[in-house]
């Protein structure tokens, strides 16, 4: 039997990459309809650079969600939807967390 060897090679530019870095930053913000503080939806988090899904998550019942343990140099944008499909989807851009 021959040996072979391995090497790595490069990964694609559309991979996320992992810089090392201050990782204490947070995200956190609240869903709200028609003014009122809403649970039903649905908050998906995605790095700006690369479109690629970061985390998912629900609101609490008073409708307040989280994402913990961020890079602060990160840039994301948040995509919140409804569950129920009674409001259109939004989007809020150049978020970082702090």
């Amino acid at each position: 039997m021959k040996p072979c060897s391995r090497k790595a090679m490069p990964s694609s530019s559309l991979l996320q990459s992992i810089t090392t870095g201050p990782v204490v930053g947070k995200i956190k913000g609240s869903v709200k309809a028609l003014g009122q503080r809403y649970r039903n939806a649905t908050i998906v988090l995605y790095n700006k650079s690369n479109l690629q899904l970061i985390a998912i998550s629900r609101p609490d019942p008073d409708g307040n969600y989280q994402f913990l343990g961020l890079n602060t140099d990160l840039k994301t944008f948040i995509v919140a939807l409804d569950q129920k499909k009674k409001f259109n989807a939004v989007i809020q851009g150049n978020v970082v967390p702090k």
